[in-house]
C-alpha cells in the first residue's frame, strides 16, 4: 500500500485541523502532533490494516494509559469501524464496530440501559453538549454509547456500557481530523 497520499492528506487535514479545531485550553492541536510517539501515518496503516476501506476521521485522545489515535474507517459495504492504536507502540488496541442506532439486533441483544439514561450518565460524568452519539459493539459480546461532549474545559469522549450504564472511558480529545 502506497502511504505518501495518505501521509499527505494527513498533513492537509492537520493544517485545516489546527486553524479551526477546539481543543482543551492546555493543548494546541499542533503541540499535540509534534509530542506523538508514534505518529499518524503508522497508526493509520496499522488500522487500515485491520479494517481496509476509507479513513473518515483520526482523533488523538488523551486516556490514562497514554495517548490514542482513534479512526473512523467506513468500508465499501458501509461497514463502520473505530479502530484505537497506541500512540507509544503504534499498535492497535481496541476495535469496535460502529451500528446505525440502538434497535440494531445485535446491539439491542446486549444493551440493558436505553441511550437516555446513557446520555444522562455521559453528561454526569462531562457536563456540557453532546455533539455525537455512536453505538458500537466490541469485543466479548459488549456494547457501549460513546458520546462526543463539548465541554467549558474542551472536547471529550465518553463511553458508557451498554448493559450496566458504568462510565467506560472519559477522554479528553487532544485534536480531530476530518469529521462524518
Amino acid at each position: 500500500m502506497n502511504l505518501k497520499p495518505l501521509a499527505l492528506a494527513a498533513a492537509a487535514l492537520t493544517l485545516a485541523a489546527c486553524a479551526k479545531t477546539e481543543t482543551p485550553a492546555s493543548t494546541a492541536p499542533a503541540a499535540a502532533v509534534a509530542a506523538s510517539n508514534a505518529g499518524i501515518e503508522s497508526c493509520a496503516k496499522a488500522a487500515l490494516a485491520q479494517a481496509p476501506g476509507e479513513l473518515l476521521q483520526a482523533t488523538l485522545k488523551s486516556e490514562p494509559e497514554g495517548r490514542v489515535w482513534e479512526f473512523e474507517i467506513k468500508q465499501a459495504d458501509g461497514k463502520l469501524f473505530d479502530i484505537e492504536c497506541s500512540d507509544s507502540a503504534g499498535t492497535i488496541v481496541e476495535t469496535e464496530t460502529r451500528v446505525a442506532s440502538a434497535a440494531d439486533p445485535a446491539f439491542a441483544a446486549i444493551a440493558k440501559i436505553d441511550e437516555a439514561a446513557a446520555r444522562a450518565k455521559a453528561l454526569a460524568a462531562k457536563p456540557g453538549t453532546v455533539e455525537r452519539v455512536e453505538f458500537e459493539l466490541e469485543a466479548e459480546a459488549k456494547a457501549s454509547y460513546e458520546y462526543d461532549i463539548n465541554t467549558a474545559d474542551g472536547d471529550y469522549r465518553v463511553e458508557i456500557d451498554a448493559a450496566s450504564g458504568e462510565v467506560v472511558e472519559s477522554s479528553a480529545e487532544l485534536l480531530e481530523i476530518g469529521g462524518v
